[in-house]
């Protein structure tokens, strides 16, 4: 009786984990939000898109993606043949546990008469399988120590609830006919650690084993023309079939980054963590807030970590919608001098106006708050000392300073096409590139810093390539955007500490 209501009880939980889990995908939404799409609203789109999908030509890409890729793991064996042998070993020998000893009294009893009386060997050899499983996988993370692959508590305790699992049954099943008291006791722990396990599961990374299927099944059936609600639960889903493997995080364009920074957390394996929590409104700590911050604009959109994710996991368009997310909540996002900027811009058709500028109008005016002179066109100019020295420390170097050889032909402002995108370039640019070039001659730096243009460059190198006198026009520029970018850091820095002691 005990034994059935802890039973029922670890069910209960089970059941309990598995709803809210689901439940999850449907509640919460990365990214940009559409008051219109509900919960109900993207409950109702997901079961009409797989009925579409049950009773259309997309049912044949269905179960070919169930055998190969969910059956067979195939998506794995093409990149990790060890971790492809340690998956099939776990999941295969688990499944056969699951039929024919957990359900014994269901199926194997009705095989086997004497099933009770004597040892099992399809039971050991299954239980065989599933160590031999665990071992390849404490071999990949103690001995081989595959790149980026980080061990956390949740796996540790993983690891050790499946030994006590495993090494239970085999005295277990040895002891059958040996001691019955021994045997009793055994059973008993054996008992409680699977359904320790079992309660546990869909609250443990182990919830992917039943997450990574649906996100393998549902990439591949979805495309870009599915509707934006499914994509929202699909993106959420996806953070639950991540089975941390570490595979994004090897691939990954900037991972040396984080050893340069020294911030593990910023590499997508790890960042994925952080997610769980964000898009569940809840309060996350200053760590993790810098993961996410500067895995936004380190990430340069390769799109090599979605091309080897085993879940299927769409990561690049996930890390874009985070971004959204990001800036949406008024957090502090460097978009300036990124790779994300530039793909930013190529999604600017699917970004609200406003919400695209804004962020960019924010970091235009940290950059260019030192620089006040183009704020005011009434005051004189003076050619002081201070200026004029700004040329020689300013720490150009060789090839960008040969500013000193333009004699304003204006040929760089003429063949522009920032300049040639606006009808009057003056007003929306502040100076054109001539002028800068001109203002780093006359050593007035907040003229050749502050204006508008310097951020609007396309770095397409038409002014280069189209000067008479060899000024490196567009290198001038690309050393100007880091002399202001680390004038601006350390007004900040001065005006903070200010502040404090103000205080």
């Amino acid at each position: 009786m005990f034994h059935t209501i802890l039973l029922y009880i670890a069910l209960a939980l089970f059941g309990i984990g598995l709803i809210y889990k689901v439940a999850g995908w449907f509640r919460f939404s990365i990214g940009i939000h559409d008051p219109s799409i509900t919960t109900s609203v993207r409950i109702l789109d997901a079961l009409q898109g797989w009925i579409a999908v049950l009773s259309g030509p997309k049912l044949l890409t269905l179960i070919r993606v169930f055998i190969t890729d969910v059956l067979f793991q195939n998506h794995i064996r093409k990149q990790d043949v060890s971790r492809w042998a340690m998956h099939m070993l776990i999941n295969a020998g688990f499944a056969f546990l699951l039929f024919m000893h957990a359900l014994d009294k269901i199926i194997t009893t009705s095989l086997f008469e004497k099933y009770y009386l004597a040892v099992n060997p399809y039971l050991l050899v299954s239980g065989s399988m599933v160590i031999a499983g665990i071992a390849i996988a404490v071999y990949r993370r103690l001995v081989a120590k595959a790149p980026h692959l980080k061990t956390n508590s949740m796996d540790a305790y993983l690891l050790i609830l499946l030994a006590v699992i495993l090494l239970s049954g085999f005295v277990l099943e040895s002891t059958k006919l040996t001691s019955y008291t021994h045997y009793q006791k055994i059973w008993d722990i054996h008992f409680l650690a699977c359904l320790v396990g079992l309660a546990y599961l869909p609250f443990s990374k182990m919830f992917h084993i039943l997450a990574t299927p649906v996100s393998l099944l549902t990439n591949a059936v979805m495309d870009k023309d599915s509707g934006p609600a499914n994509i929202k639960t699909r993106q959420v889903m996806e953070l639950d079939a991540c089975m941390h493997c570490g595979n994004c995080s090897k691939r990954c364009s900037v991972a040396v980054a984080s050893d340069i920074i020294g911030n593990v957390n910023i590499l997508p394996s790890e960042r994925m963590a952080f997610l769980k929590e964000y898009i569940k409104r809840n309060e996350i700590d200053a760590q993790g807030l810098a993961a996410i911050q500067q895995g936004i604009y380190l990430c340069t959109n390769c799109d090599r970590c979605t091309v080897i994710c085993p879940a299927g996991i769409n990561l690049r368009e996930l890390w874009f919608n985070v971004r959204e997310e990001v800036i949406q909540r008024g957090h502090p996002v460097s978009l300036m001098l990124t790779p994300f900027s530039f793909f930013r811009g190529l999604n600017r058709q699917n970004l609200d106006h406003e919400q695209y500028d804004q962020p960019l109008r924010k970091a235009q005016k940290a950059v260019s708050a030192p620089f006040e002179l183009l704020g005011k066109p009434d005051a004189t100019v003076r050619l002081t000392r201070a200026n004029s020295e700004f040329k020689k420390t300013a720490g150009l170097s060789g090839r960008t300073g040969t500013y000193s050889f333009c004699f304003s032909c204006e040929n760089c402002s003429t063949v522009c096409p920032v300049v040639g995108a606006h009808e009057d370039p003056q007003q929306a640019l502040d100076l054109l590139p001539h002028q800068i070039v001109r203002s780093m001659g006359l050593g007035l730096k907040d003229l050749a810093m502050g204006s508008r243009m310097l951020w609007y460059c396309l770095t397409c190198y038409q002014c280069q390539e189209h000067c008479p006198q060899g000024v490196k026009v567009t290198d001038i520029f690309y050393e100007l955007k880091n002399l202001a970018a680390t004038e601006a850091s350390c007004s900040s820095a001065r005006n903070g500490s200010a502040a404090r002691a103000d205080g």
